[in-house]
Protein backbone atom coordinates (compact mmCIF):
# COMPACT_ATOMS: atom_id res chain seq x y z
CA UNK A 1 0.00 0.00 0.00
CA UNK A 2 2.88 2.43 0.82
CA UNK A 3 4.75 1.78 -2.26
CA UNK A 4 1.51 2.52 -4.68
CA UNK A 5 1.15 5.56 -2.98
CA UNK A 6 4.48 6.42 -3.33
CA UNK A 7 4.21 6.04 -7.01
CA UNK A 8 0.89 8.07 -6.94
CA UNK A 9 2.62 10.84 -5.81
CA UNK A 10 5.23 10.86 -8.06
CA UNK A 11 2.56 10.71 -11.04
CA UNK A 12 1.18 13.74 -9.64
CA UNK A 13 4.38 15.71 -9.43
CA UNK A 14 5.77 14.72 -12.57
CA UNK A 15 1.86 15.77 -14.22
CA UNK A 16 2.58 18.89 -12.33
CA UNK A 17 5.72 19.60 -13.38
CA UNK A 18 4.70 19.47 -16.66
CA UNK A 19 2.01 21.64 -16.87
CA UNK A 20 4.30 24.16 -14.50
CA UNK A 21 6.75 24.06 -17.67
CA UNK A 22 3.82 24.17 -20.66
CA UNK A 23 2.37 27.37 -18.73
CA UNK A 24 6.24 28.78 -18.55
CA UNK A 25 7.11 28.07 -22.16
CA UNK A 26 3.56 29.25 -23.35
CA UNK A 27 3.96 32.86 -21.25
CA UNK A 28 7.51 32.92 -22.92
CA UNK A 29 5.98 32.69 -26.25
CA UNK A 30 3.14 35.68 -25.74
CA UNK A 31 5.75 37.77 -24.33
CA UNK A 32 7.53 37.70 -27.29
CA UNK A 33 4.58 38.04 -29.12
CA UNK A 34 5.34 41.81 -31.33
CA UNK A 35 2.00 43.87 -32.08
CA UNK A 36 0.71 45.52 -35.02
CA UNK A 37 0.89 48.81 -33.10
CA UNK A 38 4.54 48.28 -32.54
CA UNK A 39 4.72 47.13 -36.31
CA UNK A 40 3.40 50.47 -37.41
CA UNK A 41 5.59 52.61 -35.23
CA UNK A 42 8.54 51.10 -37.17
CA UNK A 43 10.66 52.95 -39.50
CA UNK A 44 13.83 51.82 -42.09
CA UNK A 45 16.04 54.73 -41.89
CA UNK A 46 19.59 55.27 -43.25
CA UNK A 47 22.21 54.61 -40.98
CA UNK A 48 24.12 57.66 -39.91
CA UNK A 49 27.90 59.16 -40.79
CA UNK A 50 27.48 57.87 -44.26
CA UNK A 51 26.94 59.93 -47.17
CA UNK A 52 23.72 59.68 -49.06
CA UNK A 53 25.36 60.13 -52.76
CA UNK A 54 24.09 58.72 -56.25
CA UNK A 55 25.85 55.45 -57.77
CA UNK A 56 26.66 54.42 -53.59
CA UNK A 57 25.69 51.74 -51.82
CA UNK A 58 23.36 53.32 -49.06
CA UNK A 59 22.60 51.06 -45.80
CA UNK A 60 19.10 50.98 -44.22
CA UNK A 61 18.88 49.45 -40.96
CA UNK A 62 15.30 48.59 -38.94
CA UNK A 63 15.05 46.76 -35.71
CA UNK A 64 11.93 44.08 -34.73
CA UNK A 65 11.89 43.89 -31.00
CA UNK A 66 10.54 40.71 -29.20
CA UNK A 67 11.40 38.51 -32.65
CA UNK A 68 14.11 36.02 -33.21
CA UNK A 69 15.88 36.08 -37.05
CA UNK A 70 14.30 32.61 -37.86
CA UNK A 71 10.58 34.46 -37.03
CA UNK A 72 11.48 36.86 -39.60
CA UNK A 73 11.29 36.52 -43.37
CA UNK A 74 11.65 39.77 -45.69
CA UNK A 75 8.86 39.10 -48.50
CA UNK A 76 10.04 41.73 -51.46
CA UNK A 77 12.67 44.13 -51.61
CA UNK A 78 11.38 46.23 -55.23
CA UNK A 79 11.32 49.42 -55.57
CA UNK A 80 11.28 52.14 -58.37
CA UNK A 81 13.44 51.61 -61.49
CA UNK A 82 16.21 54.21 -60.78
CA UNK A 83 16.66 52.12 -57.08
CA UNK A 84 18.60 49.41 -57.37
CA UNK A 85 18.74 46.72 -54.72
CA UNK A 86 21.89 45.32 -53.53
CA UNK A 87 22.36 43.01 -50.98
CA UNK A 88 20.07 42.14 -47.64
CA UNK A 89 21.42 40.63 -44.02
CA UNK A 90 19.57 39.65 -40.77
CA UNK A 91 21.50 39.53 -37.52
CA UNK A 92 20.12 39.14 -33.42
CA UNK A 93 20.14 42.22 -31.90
CA UNK A 94 20.76 40.97 -27.74
CA UNK A 95 20.14 44.84 -26.42
CA UNK A 96 16.33 45.00 -27.60
CA UNK A 97 15.47 40.80 -27.57
CA UNK A 98 14.99 40.98 -31.11
CA UNK A 99 15.99 41.22 -34.97
CA UNK A 100 18.08 43.77 -37.22
CA UNK A 101 17.87 43.65 -40.63
CA UNK A 102 19.97 45.58 -42.78
CA UNK A 103 19.52 46.09 -46.78
CA UNK A 104 21.12 48.59 -49.10
CA UNK A 105 20.27 50.13 -52.09
CA UNK A 106 22.07 52.34 -54.55
CA UNK A 107 20.38 55.17 -56.54
CA UNK A 108 21.41 56.67 -59.79
CA UNK A 109 19.65 59.94 -59.83
CA UNK A 110 19.71 62.97 -57.15
CA UNK A 111 16.40 63.83 -55.40
CA UNK A 112 14.32 62.91 -52.73
CA UNK A 113 12.70 59.77 -51.94
CA UNK A 114 9.97 57.77 -50.62
CA UNK A 115 10.99 54.28 -51.00
CA UNK A 116 8.20 51.37 -51.31
CA UNK A 117 7.29 49.92 -47.81
CA UNK A 118 9.48 46.56 -47.18
CA UNK A 119 7.26 43.27 -46.87
CA UNK A 120 8.11 41.00 -44.27
CA UNK A 121 6.59 38.15 -42.49
CA UNK A 122 7.03 38.18 -38.76
CA UNK A 123 5.81 35.15 -36.65
CA UNK A 124 3.72 33.77 -39.46
CA UNK A 125 2.09 37.43 -39.99
CA UNK A 126 2.64 39.06 -43.41
CA UNK A 127 3.47 42.61 -42.26
CA UNK A 128 4.78 45.90 -43.83
CA UNK A 129 7.50 48.41 -42.42
CA UNK A 130 8.00 51.76 -44.12
CA UNK A 131 10.63 53.74 -44.76
CA UNK A 132 11.57 57.02 -43.89
CA UNK A 133 12.26 59.95 -46.70
CA UNK A 134 15.40 60.56 -48.28
CA UNK A 135 17.48 62.86 -50.00
CA UNK A 136 20.05 61.87 -52.51
CA UNK A 137 23.13 64.26 -53.87
CA UNK A 138 25.47 63.77 -56.07
CA UNK A 139 29.09 62.64 -54.68
CA UNK A 140 30.76 66.57 -54.71
CA UNK A 141 34.13 65.47 -54.72
CA UNK A 142 33.50 64.22 -58.16
CA UNK A 143 31.30 67.38 -59.17
CA UNK A 144 33.27 70.07 -61.32
CA UNK A 145 33.48 73.87 -60.49
CA UNK A 146 30.61 76.04 -61.24
CA UNK A 147 29.08 79.51 -61.48
CA UNK A 148 25.69 80.10 -59.36
CA UNK A 149 23.62 83.35 -59.13
CA UNK A 150 21.36 83.37 -56.34
CA UNK A 151 18.54 85.98 -56.37
CA UNK A 152 17.01 87.91 -53.76
CA UNK A 153 13.75 86.18 -54.82
CA UNK A 154 15.34 82.69 -54.03
CA UNK A 155 16.05 82.52 -57.85
CA UNK A 156 19.26 80.51 -58.36
CA UNK A 157 20.74 79.23 -61.87
CA UNK A 158 24.02 77.58 -62.69
CA UNK A 159 26.51 77.78 -65.35
CA UNK A 160 26.36 73.74 -66.62
CA UNK A 161 22.93 73.74 -66.43
CA UNK A 162 21.12 74.47 -70.20
CA UNK A 163 19.82 77.96 -70.43
CA UNK A 164 16.27 79.24 -71.29
CA UNK A 165 15.53 81.33 -74.26
CA UNK A 166 12.71 83.10 -72.09
CA UNK A 167 13.60 86.02 -69.78
CA UNK A 168 13.72 85.18 -66.28
CA UNK A 169 12.58 88.50 -65.24
CA UNK A 170 10.52 91.23 -66.20
CA UNK A 171 11.54 94.53 -64.45
CA UNK A 172 11.09 98.08 -64.57
CA UNK A 173 13.46 100.34 -65.64
CA UNK A 174 14.88 102.18 -63.06
CA UNK A 175 14.41 99.24 -60.19
CA UNK A 176 17.35 97.42 -58.49
CA UNK A 177 17.95 93.92 -59.20
CA UNK A 178 20.73 92.33 -56.50
CA UNK A 179 22.12 89.26 -56.66
CA UNK A 180 24.98 87.17 -55.74
CA UNK A 181 27.34 85.37 -57.90
CA UNK A 182 29.14 82.36 -56.10
CA UNK A 183 31.14 78.94 -56.66
CA UNK A 184 30.34 76.02 -55.96
CA UNK A 185 32.82 72.69 -55.90
CA UNK A 186 36.23 74.76 -55.81
CA UNK A 187 39.18 75.08 -53.09
CA UNK A 188 40.94 78.39 -54.87
CA UNK A 189 39.43 81.39 -56.64
CA UNK A 190 42.48 82.66 -59.37
CA UNK A 191 40.92 85.09 -61.68
CA UNK A 192 37.25 87.05 -61.31
CA UNK A 193 35.71 89.62 -63.72
CA UNK A 194 32.70 90.25 -65.77
CA UNK A 195 31.45 92.49 -68.88
CA UNK A 196 29.54 95.24 -67.73
CA UNK A 197 26.16 95.91 -69.55
CA UNK A 198 24.98 98.81 -71.76
CA UNK A 199 22.18 100.92 -71.03
CA UNK A 200 22.16 100.36 -67.52
CA UNK A 201 23.89 100.99 -63.96
CA UNK A 202 25.63 98.03 -62.79
CA UNK A 203 27.87 97.96 -59.35
CA UNK A 204 28.99 95.60 -57.09
CA UNK A 205 28.26 96.30 -53.60
CA UNK A 206 30.09 93.65 -51.46
CA UNK A 207 33.17 91.46 -52.59
CA UNK A 208 33.77 88.38 -50.57
CA UNK A 209 37.49 87.12 -49.07
CA UNK A 210 37.64 83.46 -51.06
CA UNK A 211 40.19 81.65 -48.26
CA UNK A 212 41.91 79.17 -49.91
CA UNK A 213 41.14 75.67 -48.89
CA UNK A 214 44.52 73.50 -48.07
CA UNK A 215 44.91 69.78 -49.16
CA UNK A 216 44.71 68.35 -45.78
CA UNK A 217 42.00 70.42 -44.68
CA UNK A 218 39.46 69.53 -47.95
CA UNK A 219 35.88 68.92 -47.01
CA UNK A 220 33.88 67.74 -49.81
CA UNK A 221 30.27 70.19 -49.79
CA UNK A 222 27.51 70.91 -51.38
CA UNK A 223 27.69 74.71 -50.03
CA UNK A 224 27.96 77.69 -52.07
CA UNK A 225 31.04 80.17 -51.42
CA UNK A 226 30.29 83.81 -51.96
CA UNK A 227 31.97 85.79 -54.40
CA UNK A 228 30.28 89.13 -54.68
CA UNK A 229 27.49 90.61 -54.53
CA UNK A 230 25.96 92.86 -57.53
CA UNK A 231 23.24 95.54 -58.26
CA UNK A 232 21.49 95.91 -61.47
CA UNK A 233 19.60 99.06 -62.94
CA UNK A 234 18.28 99.04 -66.46
CA UNK A 235 17.38 102.42 -67.72
CA UNK A 236 16.37 101.44 -71.38
CA UNK A 237 13.21 98.72 -72.03
CA UNK A 238 13.88 95.76 -73.97
CA UNK A 239 15.53 92.15 -73.41
CA UNK A 240 19.46 92.71 -72.12
CA UNK A 241 21.64 90.16 -71.03
CA UNK A 242 22.79 88.79 -67.37
CA UNK A 243 26.42 90.14 -67.30
CA UNK A 244 28.79 87.70 -68.56
CA UNK A 245 31.23 86.40 -65.79
CA UNK A 246 34.81 84.67 -66.10
CA UNK A 247 36.03 83.28 -63.15
CA UNK A 248 39.02 80.86 -63.08
CA UNK A 249 38.84 77.91 -60.21
CA UNK A 250 40.74 74.84 -59.01
CA UNK A 251 38.16 72.21 -58.22
CA UNK A 252 38.31 69.34 -55.92
CA UNK A 253 40.08 67.40 -58.18
CA UNK A 254 43.52 70.21 -58.31
CA UNK A 255 42.30 71.17 -61.80
CA UNK A 256 41.98 73.93 -63.19
CA UNK A 257 38.79 75.14 -65.16
CA UNK A 258 37.53 78.31 -66.54
CA UNK A 259 34.09 79.28 -66.11
CA UNK A 260 32.11 81.58 -68.20
CA UNK A 261 28.14 81.77 -67.22
CA UNK A 262 25.74 81.34 -70.28
CA UNK A 263 23.71 84.02 -71.79
CA UNK A 264 20.31 84.05 -69.20
CA UNK A 265 18.32 87.07 -70.15
CA UNK A 266 16.50 89.93 -68.34
CA UNK A 267 13.69 91.92 -69.62
CA UNK A 268 12.95 95.64 -68.71
CA UNK A 269 9.99 97.38 -69.18
CA UNK A 270 8.71 100.66 -68.92
CA UNK A 271 8.13 101.63 -65.75
CA UNK A 272 5.11 103.64 -64.70
CA UNK A 273 4.40 107.41 -64.85
CA UNK A 274 6.87 108.52 -61.95
CA UNK A 275 4.67 106.96 -59.25
CA UNK A 276 7.57 106.41 -56.91
CA UNK A 277 9.52 110.02 -57.95
CA UNK A 278 10.04 112.05 -55.05
CA UNK A 279 6.84 112.14 -53.47
CA UNK A 280 8.46 110.39 -50.08
CA UNK A 281 8.83 113.61 -48.24
CA UNK A 282 9.70 113.54 -44.59
CA UNK A 283 6.69 114.42 -41.90
CA UNK A 284 8.10 117.67 -41.48
CA UNK A 285 8.28 118.73 -45.67
CA UNK A 286 5.55 121.21 -45.25
CA UNK A 287 5.43 122.80 -41.76
CA UNK A 288 6.72 126.06 -42.18
CA UNK A 289 5.76 126.15 -46.55
CA UNK A 290 3.30 124.93 -48.53
CA UNK A 291 4.00 124.49 -52.21
CA UNK A 292 2.67 122.95 -55.40
CA UNK A 293 3.48 119.41 -56.65
CA UNK A 294 6.79 119.13 -58.09
CA UNK A 295 7.81 119.16 -61.48
CA UNK A 296 10.45 115.83 -62.90
CA UNK A 297 13.69 116.67 -61.87
CA UNK A 298 15.49 115.65 -65.07
CA UNK A 299 15.17 118.64 -66.88
CA UNK A 300 18.42 119.83 -69.47
CA UNK A 301 20.54 122.89 -67.40
CA UNK A 302 23.16 125.08 -68.79
CA UNK A 303 24.23 126.50 -65.42
CA UNK A 304 27.75 127.23 -65.16
CA UNK A 305 30.31 125.42 -61.84
CA UNK A 306 30.33 128.82 -60.27
CA UNK A 307 26.38 129.41 -60.01
CA UNK A 308 25.91 124.79 -58.87
CA UNK A 309 28.33 126.37 -56.52
CA UNK A 310 26.34 129.33 -55.39
CA UNK A 311 22.97 127.20 -55.44
CA UNK A 312 25.02 124.76 -53.19
CA UNK A 313 25.91 127.19 -50.83
CA UNK A 314 22.05 128.40 -50.44
CA UNK A 315 21.09 124.87 -49.66
CA UNK A 316 23.66 125.12 -47.17
CA UNK A 317 22.11 128.29 -45.54
CA UNK A 318 18.66 126.94 -45.62
CA UNK A 319 19.61 123.48 -43.70
CA UNK A 320 21.66 124.90 -40.65
CA UNK A 321 19.69 128.13 -40.23
CA UNK A 322 17.18 128.59 -37.32
CA UNK A 323 16.00 132.44 -36.92
CA UNK A 324 15.98 133.16 -40.00
CA UNK A 325 15.17 129.68 -41.92
CA UNK A 326 12.01 131.15 -43.72
CA UNK A 327 13.95 133.54 -45.33
CA UNK A 328 16.88 131.17 -46.23
CA UNK A 329 14.29 129.36 -47.63
CA UNK A 330 13.06 131.76 -49.63
CA UNK A 331 16.20 133.11 -50.94
CA UNK A 332 16.82 129.66 -52.27
CA UNK A 333 13.74 129.48 -54.41
CA UNK A 334 14.31 132.79 -55.67
CA UNK A 335 18.40 132.07 -56.67
CA UNK A 336 16.28 128.97 -59.10
CA UNK A 337 13.66 130.60 -60.64
CA UNK A 338 16.41 132.79 -61.42
CA UNK A 339 18.19 130.54 -63.45
CA UNK A 340 15.35 128.59 -65.01
CA UNK A 341 15.36 125.71 -62.39
CA UNK A 342 11.72 123.86 -61.72
CA UNK A 343 11.37 124.29 -57.88
CA UNK A 344 10.67 121.75 -55.93
CA UNK A 345 10.25 120.55 -51.78
CA UNK A 346 13.49 120.70 -50.37
CA UNK A 347 14.12 116.91 -49.60
CA UNK A 348 16.77 117.61 -47.08
CA UNK A 349 15.82 118.06 -43.36
CA UNK A 350 15.87 121.30 -41.87
CA UNK A 351 18.24 121.76 -38.76
CA UNK A 352 15.82 123.96 -37.44
CA UNK A 353 13.42 120.75 -36.29
CA UNK A 354 16.64 119.81 -33.86
CA UNK A 355 17.10 123.13 -32.20
CA UNK A 356 13.34 122.88 -31.62
CA UNK A 357 13.30 119.08 -30.20
CA UNK A 358 16.08 120.40 -28.35
CA UNK A 359 14.45 123.41 -26.93
CA UNK A 360 11.51 120.88 -26.13
CA UNK A 361 13.60 118.45 -24.35
CA UNK A 362 15.24 121.62 -21.91
CA UNK A 363 12.07 122.95 -20.95
CA UNK A 364 10.15 119.40 -20.34
CA UNK A 365 13.35 119.01 -18.02
CA UNK A 366 12.79 122.64 -15.98
CA UNK A 367 8.72 122.11 -15.80
CA UNK A 368 9.28 118.32 -14.97
CA UNK A 369 11.15 119.46 -11.51
CA UNK A 370 8.91 122.89 -10.74
CA UNK A 371 6.47 120.22 -11.15
CA UNK A 372 8.11 117.70 -8.80
CA UNK A 373 8.67 120.50 -6.18
CA UNK A 374 5.28 121.34 -6.12
CA UNK A 375 4.36 117.62 -6.89
CA UNK A 376 1.38 118.26 -9.48
CA UNK A 377 1.78 114.71 -10.56
CA UNK A 378 -0.67 115.77 -13.62
CA UNK A 379 2.03 118.02 -14.53
CA UNK A 380 4.83 115.76 -13.86
CA UNK A 381 2.80 113.14 -16.34
CA UNK A 382 2.23 115.99 -18.87
CA UNK A 383 5.73 117.16 -19.17
CA UNK A 384 7.03 113.46 -18.85
CA UNK A 385 5.10 112.94 -21.89
CA UNK A 386 6.46 116.37 -23.53
CA UNK A 387 10.18 115.37 -23.24
CA UNK A 388 9.80 111.43 -24.44
CA UNK A 389 7.82 113.40 -27.46
CA UNK A 390 11.27 115.27 -27.86
CA UNK A 391 13.93 112.90 -27.81
CA UNK A 392 12.03 110.95 -30.06
CA UNK A 393 12.17 114.27 -32.73
CA UNK A 394 15.62 114.51 -31.53
CA UNK A 395 16.59 111.10 -32.49
CA UNK A 396 15.09 111.42 -36.46
CA UNK A 397 16.75 114.68 -36.31
CA UNK A 398 19.93 113.21 -36.13
CA UNK A 399 19.08 110.29 -38.54
CA UNK A 400 17.68 112.67 -40.74
CA UNK A 401 21.03 115.00 -40.86
CA UNK A 402 23.37 112.26 -41.58
CA UNK A 403 22.14 112.20 -44.73
CA UNK A 404 24.63 113.95 -47.37
CA UNK A 405 23.56 116.00 -50.56
CA UNK A 406 24.73 117.92 -53.11
CA UNK A 407 24.82 119.47 -56.25
CA UNK A 408 25.86 118.23 -59.70
CA UNK A 409 27.92 120.60 -62.16
CA UNK A 410 27.43 117.97 -64.81
CA UNK A 411 28.59 115.06 -64.81
CA UNK A 412 29.06 111.38 -66.10
CA UNK A 413 27.85 108.34 -64.72
CA UNK A 414 29.84 105.23 -64.17
CA UNK A 415 29.01 101.80 -62.91
CA UNK A 416 32.60 101.17 -61.09
CA UNK A 417 34.81 103.73 -59.84
CA UNK A 418 37.34 103.94 -62.84
CA UNK A 419 37.99 106.81 -64.95
CA UNK A 420 38.33 104.30 -67.96
CA UNK A 421 35.31 102.39 -67.18
CA UNK A 422 32.57 102.87 -70.15
CA UNK A 423 29.88 106.02 -68.68
CA UNK A 424 26.07 104.42 -68.66
CA UNK A 425 24.30 107.78 -68.56
CA UNK A 426 25.08 111.71 -67.35
CA UNK A 427 23.57 114.34 -65.30
CA UNK A 428 22.77 118.02 -65.71
CA UNK A 429 24.20 120.86 -64.23
CA UNK A 430 21.72 122.19 -60.89
CA UNK A 431 19.99 118.85 -60.30
CA UNK A 432 20.67 117.92 -56.68
CA UNK A 433 21.89 114.14 -55.65
CA UNK A 434 22.02 112.39 -52.69
CA UNK A 435 25.76 110.96 -51.75
CA UNK A 436 25.65 107.14 -50.42
CA UNK A 437 29.26 106.39 -50.36
CA UNK A 438 32.49 108.04 -51.42
CA UNK A 439 35.51 105.89 -52.62
CA UNK A 440 38.68 107.77 -52.88
CA UNK A 441 38.00 110.26 -55.65
CA UNK A 442 34.95 109.21 -56.64
CA UNK A 443 30.87 109.73 -55.20
CA UNK A 444 28.46 106.76 -55.32
CA UNK A 445 25.25 109.18 -56.38
CA UNK A 446 21.84 108.52 -56.39
CA UNK A 447 19.28 110.29 -58.20
CA UNK A 448 15.51 109.20 -58.33
CA UNK A 449 16.10 105.43 -58.31
CA UNK A 450 18.81 105.30 -60.15
CA UNK A 451 22.81 105.17 -58.81
CA UNK A 452 26.33 105.28 -60.20
CA UNK A 453 30.03 106.58 -59.97
CA UNK A 454 31.03 110.22 -60.50
CA UNK A 455 33.93 112.51 -59.66
CA UNK A 456 33.68 114.45 -56.50
CA UNK A 457 34.71 117.11 -58.44
CA UNK A 458 31.76 117.25 -60.52
CA UNK A 459 29.46 117.94 -57.21
CA UNK A 460 29.40 120.93 -54.63
CA UNK A 461 28.26 119.61 -51.04
CA UNK A 462 25.23 120.76 -48.80
CA UNK A 463 26.94 120.77 -45.83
Amino acid sequence: MEKQRIRKFIKSGRRLLVILLTLLFAGQAFSQTISWEQIRQLRITPDEGQALYTKNDIRFSVTIPNARPSQVQVLSTEQKSDISFRTIRKSDNYENNGTTIEIWYSFSKKGSYRLNPLSVMIQNRRRSIDFNPVTITDDPAKMNPRIVLTFTDGTIIYSDEPNNSSPLFKIQTGKKLNFTVNLQYATQLMQFSWDIPKDSIFTRTQEFEFTEVRYRERTYTHDLIPVAEFEWTGLVPGVQRIPVFHLTATGYSGARTELILPEFLIEFVESESDETSDNSTDIFSDAFYQEEEPQPLYYASTMTKEECRTLANYYTKEHNEFLLYLKARRMRINFEESCGLVVSPNPIFPTVFLYLALILIIVSIICIIFACRNKHKIRILLFTTLLLIGIAVLIFCAVKRNEHYGISSGCKIYSIPQINAESVSEIDSGIRVRILERTGKWYYIEVGESGGWCSIEDIFLIK
